[in-house]
């Protein structure tokens, strides 16, 4: 079972996407997950105008882990249902 899901994780369609135009690709490992965003949003506020904006940083990373859930709940309700089709 675990390895459908590492198979599905690696689609196209299960990268999580920054305002910036930065993709990130969804792995099924939460540590890893948020080592990638948090790096992300560092090195997005480097860039920033204000790189000391708190806020700014906070919604990036809101957005992008809104996305993670997203996708885990869509693999989720996928392997649901193949189970019950079974």
């Amino acid at each position: 079972m675990r390895n459908r899901k590492i198979t599905h994780a690696y689609r196209r369609n299960n990268i999580i996407k920054c305002e910036c135009g930065e993709e990130i690709l969804f792995v099924p490992d939460v540590k890893a997950m948020g080592n990638a965003i948090e790096f992300h949003v560092v090195v997005h506020m480097q860039k920033a105008k204000d790189p000391t904006d708190a806020e700014e940083a906070e919604r990036i990373r809101d957005a992008l882990i809104a996305q993670v859930f997203r996708i885990a709940s869509q693999i989720e309700n996928e392997e649901t249902q193949k189970k019950g089709s079974n």
